[in-house]
């Protein structure tokens, strides 16, 4: 699949720890700082409102943060508090908005499960915790991808949107 490999793939003694740590700061995988501020700062250009969608899933899950929606009682999003910021408000993707999203991951999913979730050591030696990822979709009738997506860095995500602009209405 050609995905990243992550920083100092090759250097066996560092800890797969420190190579993730240095990868947050940008270290072989460029993307990861502008996403992870995007996060934080929005973009008035590119909806992802999967987002939205994802964070009323966590709220009805019980994961905190969980004052950025109000949900009615069949679940369904009455208010994104997110749209009520000033100027901002009315940008494709809010301030805070993924940033939110993140940390009910984080907590609820990620620190909650760590010990079901880290890697063994084996897998860590064979270098999948700094391993970028990607998403393709490949169209089993025509024999042929349709979307590919390679992550550039931590916290970059393929953008939903355009995997279903790629994807054959059936």
């Amino acid at each position: 699949f050609g995905v990243g490999t992550g920083w100092r793939s090759d250097d066996e003694e560092m800890s797969p720890y420190l190579k993730l740590f240095g990868m947050l700061f940008g270290l072989g995988a460029w993307a990861t700082l502008p996403a992870v501020i995007g996060g934080y700062i929005g973009n008035p250009f590119t909806a992802q409102p999967w987002i939205e969608d994802a964070m009323a899933v966590g709220i009805r899950k019980k994961r905190w943060p969980d004052n950025g929606l109000e949900l009615n009682d069949s679940g369904d999003v009455v208010v994104n508090k997110f749209q009520e910021l000033p100027v901002v408000g009315e940008w494709k993707r809010r301030p805070l908005e993924l940033a939110t999203l993140r940390l009910q991951n984080m907590i609820d999913i990620s620190i909650k499960n760590w010990k079901e979730l880290a890697p063994k050591d084996d897998a860590l030696k064979a270098g999948v915790l700094t391993q970028l990822g990607g998403c393709v979709v490949f169209d089993s009738t025509k024999d042929a991808v349709v979307f590919e997506w390679k992550d550039p860095g931590i916290c970059a995500v393929a953008n939903f949107e355009n995997i279903l602009e790629k994807v054959p209405v059936v």
